[in-house]
C-alpha cells in the first residue's frame, strides 16, 4: 500500500525539533505492508496543509498527518482538516468529563484552553489516545483514508501502534519482512568490505542497507520473501558475528543485562569523563537492580583519590587520564561496592583540555573481575557529546565481549 506522510510544525522546519517521527513511522509502516512514497514537512498554516493534501497523487491509498493537535493558538491542524473534508466538529461532553477526571486523579485541573481537544467530527471518527489528551482524527475522502495524529512522539507511537498500523496491515496485500542487525565496534566501510561478496550476489527481491550512527552500524535486510530475508541475515551473521549485539529494537544495555543475569554476575561502575552515562543507560533497563549495584562518578582527582581510592602517586605520575588510573578505578569500585565486575572510564571529552601527548578524545576503559584487569586505550573525536556516547557504547561492548568469552 502506498502511503503519504505530512509532518506539520514550524519547529520542524526551523530545526528546533528533529523530525524523528518520520523515521519511526516509515520503518514501522514498512513492516506491516505499507510504503511511504511521498513525504512533506510543512508549517502550522491552514493553506499549507490544504496545498499539501492537494499534492498527494491518486495512487496513494492513505495519508498520515502528524502535528498541530494541541490546545494552543498555533495548533490549527484539526481546523484545517475539518474544512478540507467538509466536516464540522461538535463538542464531546463525555470525553471532556473523562479528561477532567483523569487530571483530577493527578491533582491537576484541565484548563479551558483544552476544550478544543474534546471536539469530535460528525462524519469522521476519532482515534483514541491511550497516553495523552489529544485524540486523533480519521477521515475518508473518496478512495483515500486520512489519519491525523499528534506530533508528540510518545502519543503518536501509541496511537500508530494501537490503531493505524493494524488498519494498514489489514488493508495491505502482504507485509514486507524487515530485520535489522545491530552492530558496534566496526565502521560502515569495514562491514561493507566483509560483506562485499554477499552484497554483490544480491537478487532483486532482497535489499541490504547500512544505517551508520556514531555508536554503531545497523544493517537492515528487507524483502517480501520472509525465508529469503532470514537466510540472508544468517549469511551476514556468519561473516560479522563478533560485532553483532542484537536485532531490531535491541539496545546494548538490554543485552548486557540479559548476559549478566544468565551468568549471575553483578556490576559496578566508576565514571569520569562520561559523568554517569553508563549507569544511566544501565538503569534505563527494567530489572537492572538485579545486576547493577551502583556507581561512583569520580569526575575530579579529589574524588578519585578520596572516595574511590586511586593512589595519589598514580595520579601524580600517570595523570587522571591514563591506563593506570583506569585500572585502579575499576579494581577499587569493584571492591568498594562488592560487585563481581568493576568497569571504569576516564578520558578527555573536550573540546578543551587536550595536549600533544594526551589529545581530546583520548579515553581509557578498564574492566576488573578480581583475577585480572583489562585496560583498553581509545582515540575518539573532538566533540564532547559524541565522545561521551562513544565511550559509554564502547565500555558496554567491552563487557559484552568479556561475557561472551567467559
Amino acid at each position: 500500500m502506498n502511503i503519504a506522510l505530512i509532518t506539520i510544525g514550524n519547529e520542524l522546519l526551523s530545526g528546533f525539533t528533529v523530525n524523528t517521527n518520520a523515521a519511526w513511522i516509515g520503518n514501522h509502516i514498512l513492516q506491516v505492508g505499507g510504503n511511504i512514497v511521498w513525504h512533506q514537512t510543512i508549517g502550522d498554516n491552514k493553506e499549507e496543509i490544504h496545498s499539501s493534501l492537494n499534492q498527494v497523487s491518486n495512487d496513494i491509498r492513505a495519508v498520515i498527518i502528524t502535528g498541530g493537535l494541541g490546545p494552543t493558538h498555533d495548533d490549527i491542524t484539526a481546523i484545517a482538516l475539518y474544512e478540507y473534508t467538509g466536516d464540522s466538529p461538535i463538542f464531546d461532553e463525555d470525553y471532556w468529563e473523562s479528561l477532567q477526571k483523569r487530571l483530577t486523579k493527578r491533582n491537576l485541573k484541565l484548563p479551558e484552553i483544552n476544550r478544543n481537544q474534546a471536539m469530535k467530527p460528525q462524519k469522521g471518527n476519532c482515534i483514541p489516545n491511550p497516553v495523552g489528551s489529544a485524540r486523533g482524527l480519521h477521515f475518508k475522502m473518496k478512495d483515500k483514508e486520512i489519519f491525523v495524529l499528534p506530533g508528540v512522539p510518545r502519543e503518536m507511537k501509541a496511537m500508530m501502534t494501537s490503531s493505524v498500523l493494524p488498519w494498514i496491515k489489514g488493508h495491505s496485500s502482504g507485509g514486507m519482512t524487515v530485520i535489522t542487525i545491530r552492530t558496534t565496534g566496526i565502521m560502515e566501510s569495514g562491514l561493507a568490505e566483509k560483506l562485499s561478496e554477499i552484497i554483490d550476489a544480491l537478487i532483486d527481491n532482497i535489499k541490504i542497507a547500512f544505517l551508520p550512527q556514531f555508536t554503531g552500524v545497523d544493517i537492515r535486510v528487507s524483502g517480501m520473501d520472509k525465508s529469503a530475508v532470514e537466510q540472508k541475515v544468517d549469511e551476514i551473521s556468519i561473516q560479522v558475528d563478533k560485532y553483532i549485539y542484537g536485532h531490531d529494537t535491541d539496545r546494548l544495555e538490554d543485552i548486557i543485562g540479559q548476559m549478566l543475569n544468565v551468568k549471575n554476575l553483578t556490576l559496578a561502575t566508576a565514571e569520569s569523563c562520561t559523568g554517569g552515562l553508563v549507569g544511566h543507560r544501565l538503569t534505563n533497563v527494567p530489572g537492572s537492580s538485579d545486576y547493577f549495584l551502583g556507581g561512583i562518578i569520580s569526575y575530579s582527582n579529589d574524588v578519585k583519590e578520596n572516595n574511590l581510592g586511586v593512589a595519589k602517586s598514580t595520579l601524580e605520575k600517570h595523570g587522571a587520564v591514563s591506563g593506570e588510573t583506569a585500572a585502579e578505578m575499576a579494581e577499587n569500585v569493584r571492591l568498594k561496592l562488592g560487585s563481581d565486575l568493576g568497569l571504569a572510564i576516564t578520558g578527555i571529552a573536550g573540546p578543551d583540555g587536550g595536549t600533544d601527548e594526551k589529545p581530546v578524545g583520548l579515553t581509557y576503559i578498564a574492566l576488573a573481575d578480581g583475577k585480572e584487569t583489562r585496560v583498553k586505550e581509545f582515540r575518539f573525536l573532538s566533540d564532547r557529546k559524541l565522545n561521551k556516547n562513544a565511550s559509554s557504547q564502547t565500555a558496554l561492548n567491552l563487557i559484552r565481549i568479556y561475557l561472551l568469552n567467559e
